[in-house]
């Protein structure tokens, strides 16, 4: 794929039903559901989530368009975690991109300009978390230069 055809960019709120999708997408694949929720409950907390990433002073959330289609997603929101010695953090989370165009450098381009976006709003970290089990994930934020530091589990109150 040629690189100039890919274009990252922020997405448009009338774009949020196509976000909400890739989320849904992700969801589907993710074995894991630590902070539970179901049904519509779920979707509308997502939908909530994306637009708040789609509007927030501290959030972005990209996307990517190939010839005028969105083939992914990337959102990332900022918080401050006094501490620690780079209290100003990023979270990224919601990485999708269409199976058809996986392995095609969009990713990364997304991770790319999120890293400018987030830096310009003052980040001085980054974070993100993948399922434990997932190989082809972990090899790919590893090859985007992040290292894993600690493991995390959930369980369920109710």
């Amino acid at each position: 794929m040629d690189n100039a055809s890919v274009l990252i960019r922020p997405a448009l709120l009338e774009e949020l039903d196509q976000v909400c999708t890739f989320w849904q997408n992700l969801d589907t694949v993710a074995k894991i559901h630590p902070f539970g929720g179901d049904g519509d409950d779920k979707a509308e907390r997502a939908r909530t989530l994306a637009q708040h990433s789609i509007t927030a002073e501290d959030a972005i959330c990209l996307v990517v368009e190939l010839q005028g289609q969105l083939v992914g997603t990337l959102s990332a929101y900022l918080y401050d975690k006094p501490a620690v010695a780079l209290p100003k953090v990023a979270v990224l989370y919601s990485l999708w991109i269409e199976p058809e165009h996986r392995r095609s450098g969009c990713a990364h381009q997304l991770v790319q300009e999120a890293q400018r976006q987030l830096s310009a709003l003052g980040a001085q970290s980054l974070q993100v978390a993948w399922e434990h089990n997932q190989q082809a994930t972990q090899a790919f934020w590893l090859q985007e230069g992040f290292a894993a530091y600690e493991v995390i589990a959930s369980k369920s109150l109710v």
